[in-house]
């Protein structure tokens, strides 16, 4: 991974009251740091830049820019009004027994934002056979030990021989081994689909910095590297690992997000894993203001990526780390209804569970039968409604709006994203 800027420093050993010394690149971000009983150890390293993860990106306004008209005829402006400003939500509606349910009208939908009602722009179903969808399984090899990406390719392989039929809709495989999700040619061919997965994991094995832990670790906790609030001490290069993890992932999702910003329709991505560290172990040091800033700004690109790509985040064999004294409760509604402002913001809102949550997609935890959990994922592809409307310009950057689809009719779950970031 590559650093821009410099490490910081801590200055005093006594971890309830550190004193930093930070300095922020222009274009990037300096990650936490830990404490430390005796003085003077550091690590950093800068995140991703704004521009590289937004889809386009809006940043903070600079002090020193020089407003710049630019000429526009009425139609030009109206196309730059929709595509800033027109929000696409993929709606999942379902029975109590989780069936998808068919033939609503739009009528039969209320869509709240902030809790108001908002005026639908277009409305329609989707189905497998008018397409519309498709699927990205990712195996993530930066935060999985070898033993665990082998048993999900191995369920991989036991999804896509469950039957000779096509698949309902196109399926890509992905593996994400620290840079950028190398991602196949999506098909609903199952066999080229098992010929691209032999190739991809032929020789599959955990990567970067997580390898170092890989031999310490017991096989029956495979994912206990991802250093969400342990009690145990971490050491710093444990500490320095974690960082690491979370800066490739989030990078490389903002990447994934800006390319499939180009591919028409939705994506639907599965994701293998316990996905990347939160970042809240106890060693780490509080968030100065500096860093909160920084961890919003890179929170409201990647929303609004994921929600312009019409990505829907999935997590499967994912357990749940956050249970511990020091970690937030993902299965806090307040945790995942989002953050309104940097003074909120930490690295855990940035986490696959929340991102999953958010964006309207499920959670699975561990499981021996990942090939089901895959199944039970891939049912969103097959059956949703899809609806838009036109959000105002927001006065300032990270407008935080919540969002909610309701559905006039008794016994009826539907499941969308739950929150957006306004354009400016």
């Amino acid at each position: 991974m590559q650093c821009i800027g410099r490490p910081f420093f801590l200055t005093h050993a006594h971890r309830d009251a550190p004193s930093l010394n930070m300095e922020m690149h222009a274009h990037g971000a300096i990650l936490r740091g830990q404490r430390k009983q005796v003085g003077w150890k550091w690590f950093g390293c800068a995140v991703m830049s704004v521009a590289a993860l937004a889809v386009p990106a809006q940043a903070p306004p600079s002090a020193h820019a020089v407003p710049r008209l630019i000429p526009r005829t009425s139609a030009e402006r109206e196309q730059r009004f929709t595509a800033l400003h027109r929000i696409i939500l993929n709606v999942r509606v379902a029975d109590t027994a989780g069936a998808p349910v068919n033939d609503l009208k739009q009528s039969d939908f209320t869509l709240l934002d902030n809790d108001q009602a908002r005026s639908l722009v277009s409305f329609r179903e989707v189905n497998a056979k008018s397409g519309g969808a498709h699927i990205v399984l990712v195996l993530d090899a930066a935060n999985n030990f070898t033993r665990q990406l082998r048993h999900f390719a191995n369920e991989i392989e036991t999804y896509l021989k469950q039957t000779v039929e096509p698949l309902p809709v196109p399926v890509a495989i992905g593996v994400f081994s620290g840079f950028d999700i190398d991602v196949g040619q999506p098909s609903r061919d199952r066999a080229a689909l098992l010929a691209d997965l032999a190739t991809r994991t032929a020789d599959l094995h955990s990567t970067g910095c997580i390898t170092h832990q890989e031999q310490p670790v017991r096989m029956g906790s495979p994912f206990s590297a991802n250093g969400a609030g342990s009690n145990r001490a971490v050491s710093p290069q444990e500490l320095a690992c974690q960082n690491e993890r979370f800066a490739e992932s989030i990078t490389a999702l903002g990447r994934l997000a800006r390319k499939e910003v180009q591919v028409p329709g939705r994506t639907i991505l599965i994701w293998m894993g316990p996905g990347w560290p939160m970042l809240t172990d106890k060693a780490f040091a509080p968030d100065p203001p500096e860093l909160k800033s920084n961890f919003f700004t890179q929170l409201v690109s990647l929303s609004m990526a994921l929600r312009q790509a019409q990505v829907t985040v999935n997590a499967v064999g994912s357990p749940d780390l956050s249970i511990s004294p020091q970690t937030p409760n993902v299965r806090d509604s307040a945790f995942f209804a989002g953050v309104a402002s940097e003074e909120q913001a930490s690295a855990a809102d940035l986490g696959l569970h929340v991102l999953a949550h958010q964006t309207g997609g499920r959670i699975f935890p561990e499981s021996k039968d990942i090939a089901g959990q895959i199944a039970a994922c891939t049912t969103d592809a097959e059956s949703y409604y899809v609806l838009t409307f036109d959000s105002a310009p927001a006065a300032n950057f990270g407008e935080y709006h919540s969002l909610a689809v309701k559905v006039d009719k008794p016994n009826l779950d539907a499941r969308t994203n739950l929150l957006y970031y306004a354009e400016q």
